[in-house]
């Protein structure tokens, strides 16, 4: 039995139209869960569900096996953090650490034992006597964790807690959180459109599209082997051709996938050369972007445009006569 199980769940405001739609997931314990998806694919209204937010229309949410569907938000014993961080602006930060404490009826000394710790493990000694107004935007984010922390919540919520950062901040954030999830051990659903964020941070991923998941697996398993065309694309695959096209990419299409109706390789797998060779596919360089680490090239072949990003130096002008090869143990092979 999973730690956590959504089972059938439909979400529906009107009553008319599904947000969400006979939606299964499965929650490990102690695992960093990522709801990742382009933005109203239904993930943080997944989220909400979870959390008691909203009442799904339909299906069950079980915890332990136990039935927490029609539990309210305020009995669920969980700790979210939002993206707004939703700190009290006349409460210092010992005091919204502590504000869930108190809630419970905690005695003072415990309270302030249990926020010295979180205080420690969240990294923001010093601060306790500062109101909201006083961090920054790092600093606010840290408390707002450490707030759904301190109660030893049995699931952490995280509705895209970076957005609002800047991106040194972000990485610093996404690193701290990992890292604090797995100091506790505490099992956290972390909901993101940032794919990179996402795969950093998150033991297993649940790409979402149109109120349904399509993918549930690990971080690398779904950058190797994207199972739909939707998540190939989302993931960086921006070379898709139809299969009728194989034997002009010069590509084999092995006995266990005769039934593809797509092939895929990443752009920084497409092999690029300025010399002939017959088992190149032939074409020339249309645009040509320079990303920092390399160049990214817009080749137009028989294929149609393909995508190439490649660190060869020095670069290949614009114009230029190339030949493109898709390595075999490279190709992703999907049906639409």
């Amino acid at each position: 039995m999973s730690f956590g199980e959504l089972r059938h769940i439909d979400v529906s405001y009107d009553k008319k139209n599904l947000i969400l739609e006979d939606l299964n997931l499965d929650i490990h314990q102690g695992e960093l869960l990522s709801l990742l998806g382009p933005s109203g694919c239904g993930k943080t209204t997944t989220l909400r569900v979870i959390a008691g937010l909203i009442e799904a229309t339909g299906g069950t949410f079980l915890l332990e096996g136990k039935d927490m569907t029609h539990v309210p938000v305020h009995k669920r014993d969980f700790g979210i953090v939002f993206q707004s961080y939703a700190l009290f602006p006349h409460l210092t930060v010992f005091e919204n650490i502590a504000f869930g404490l108190k809630l419970r009826k905690i005695d003072s000394a415990t309270i302030a034992t249990q926020v010295a710790k979180m205080v420690d493990i969240c990294g923001i000694t010093g601060l306790e006597q500062r109101f909201p107004k006083q961090l920054s935007g790092g600093q606010r984010q840290r408390v707002a964790l450490a707030r759904a922390l301190v109660i030893e919540p049995k699931l952490l919520l995280l509705d895209e807690p970076l957005s609002n950062l800047d991106a040194q901040l972000r990485l610093q954030m996404r690193s701290s959180i990992k890292r604090i999830q797995q100091e506790l051990g505490i099992t956290t659903v972390f909901v993101t459109h940032d794919q990179e964020e996402c795969f950093s941070i998150s033991d297993r991923v649940a790409i979402m599209q149109k109120g349904k998941i399509e993918q549930c697996d690990s971080p690398e398993k779904i950058y190797s082997n994207p199972a739909t065309e939707m998540i190939a694309r989302f993931v960086g695959f921006k070379n898709l051709f139809a299969i009728d096209k194989a034997k002009v990419a010069q590509v084999s299409i092995p006995a266990d996938k005769d039934k593809a109706t797509l092939f895929c390789i990443r752009p920084e797998d497409v092999q690029l050369s300025l010399a002939k060779d017959e088992s190149f596919l032939s074409g020339s360089i249309e645009v040509r972007t320079y990303l920092g680490k390399g160049y990214q090239y817009e080749v137009k072949t028989d294929l149609g445009l393909v995508t190439i990003a490649s660190s060869q130096e020095p670069a290949f002008p614009v114009g230029s006569a190339v030949s493109v090869k898709f390595p075999q143990e490279k190709l992703v092979f999907l049906h639409r």
